[in-house]
């Protein structure tokens, strides 16, 4: 997994050029890097950089981080270092699609430590300075088990922990939920206001279900607009209400996005176990998965178990 971490070495004051990379050691001089964590597949390496001089991103080859990415203009923008606070600062050079930190749409930040720097469809992570071993290696587990994306769980993820919980479940013949939902006709969303704001509403969509899952509750996204929840010691009833508030949840407000409110819905599929016959996670999934398809042939919007 270390080899497709992408690392950016930003250049400190005084600093000569670095011409390979290791994984940085812990002091106070060491320097800061970025880390590209989305999309993963995309690698380039170490881009080595000298003292003081910007780091720019852009389709065009003459930047210091080409992006191919037809949301990405040619001189998208560049990250320089400010010696009078002493903070590294993003700058939006008048991008069509803008620059993002944190999710927030600037003309000009700073960029804090840990901070997310979004440019078209390409997310890197900030490791500042001070404690960047540490950081590190937590970005490194991060991308192992979190969808760079909408921040929740990944697939990988999942799929072991699925396998904890109904193994665990069968141990101490407890019941188990596992609901599985996608977003209703998303590719006419992006069709028809572009990936960006399809990204923006998978983002609203997985904050609104994060705030209604509790912490021992496990969500994930498990590709492209579908999503899985795994509920333990769930009745089938709870499964049920609890699926419904989540419809509700997306179908009575609109998704506030760049473009606009876009009304959004979503369908969902229940599968349930008591836990006292032999069942395993795959059997689980593909009754999910099974009521899923149900609810998009009855009509979309709704809950079927």
């Amino acid at each position: 997994m270390l080899d497709t971490v992408q690392e950016f070495r930003l250049p400190q004051t005084g600093e000569a050029p670095v011409e390979s990379l290791q994984p940085p050691a812990k002091s106070p001089t060491t320097p800061s890097f970025l880390v590209q964590i989305y999309p993963l597949e995309f690698s380039k390496g170490l881009i080595p950089a000298h003292s003081r001089r910007p780091i720019t991103f852009g389709r065009s080859s003459s930047n210091s981080i080409e992006l191919v990415d037809e949301f990405v203009s040619r001189e998208h923008a560049v990250l320089e270092w400010n010696g009078d606070v002493g903070t590294w600062e993003i700058r939006d050079c008048g991008s069509r699609n803008g620059t993002y930190v944190n999710d927030r749409l600037i003309e000009r930040a700073a960029v804090p430590p840990c901070g997310h720097i979004r440019i078209g469809g390409h997310i890197f992570k900030f490791l500042s300075a001070d404690h960047v071993e540490t950081q590190y290696h937590e970005t490194v587990y991060q991308m192992m088990t979190v969808d760079a994306l909408t921040q929740v769980h990944n697939r990988r993820y999942f799929e072991d922990g699925l396998e904890r919980e109904v193994q665990r479940a069968i141990r101490f013949s407890r019941p188990l939920a596992l609901i599985l939902f996608d977003l209703d006709r998303f590719k006419i969303v992006n069709d028809r206001y572009g990936h960006l704001t399809g990204d923006e509403v998978l983002q609203a969509v997985c904050q609104r279900v994060r705030r209604r899952v509790r912490k021992d509750e496990l969500f994930a996204r498990y590709g492209g607009e579908e999503f899985a929840i795994v509920l333990a010691e769930t009745s089938v009833v709870q499964a049920k209400k609890f699926a419904e508030e989540l419809r509700a949840l997306i179908a009575d407000e609109p998704i506030g996005t760049s473009q606009g409110a876009i009304p959004v819905t979503m369908s969902l599929g229940i599968a349930h176990t008591e836990g006292v016959e032999p069942v395993t996670s795959t059997e689980l999934m593909s009754r999910a998965d099974e009521r899923l398809y149900e609810a998009k042939d009855a009509g979309r919007n709704c809950v079927k178990i």
